[in-house]
């Protein structure tokens, strides 16, 4: 009988394998206040619209509050994802 060599132990870092990616985008004063606003039209636009529901009026307030809302959270979104478009690709 013929013994076959063992198979090599494979290497930590293979070619094929990357490791964890660094966080790519800081965190730059537009960004921060886009986020600071995003939570901030939720608080107005839930609070006032639970009082408008209470009092049974339509508060315009709480109107304003939810287009801000809805704005301020297309934009953080948008914001939050774009790096993941800039990879290069593994063709």
């Amino acid at each position: 009988m013929t013994s076959t060599p063992p198979a090599p132990m494979p290497s930590a870092q293979t070619p094929g394998s990357r490791g964890p990616r660094p966080f790519a985008a800081p965190l730059t004063g537009v960004r921060t206040s886009v986020e600071l606003l995003l939570g901030l039209s939720f608080l107005v636009a839930v609070s006032f619209g639970g009082y408008g529901a209470a009092v049974g009026q339509v508060s315009v307030v709480a109107q304003l509050g939810a287009l801000v809302f809805l704005v301020t959270l297309t934009c953080a979104l948008v914001s939050w994802f774009r790096p993941a478009d800039r990879e290069p690709s593994d063709r």
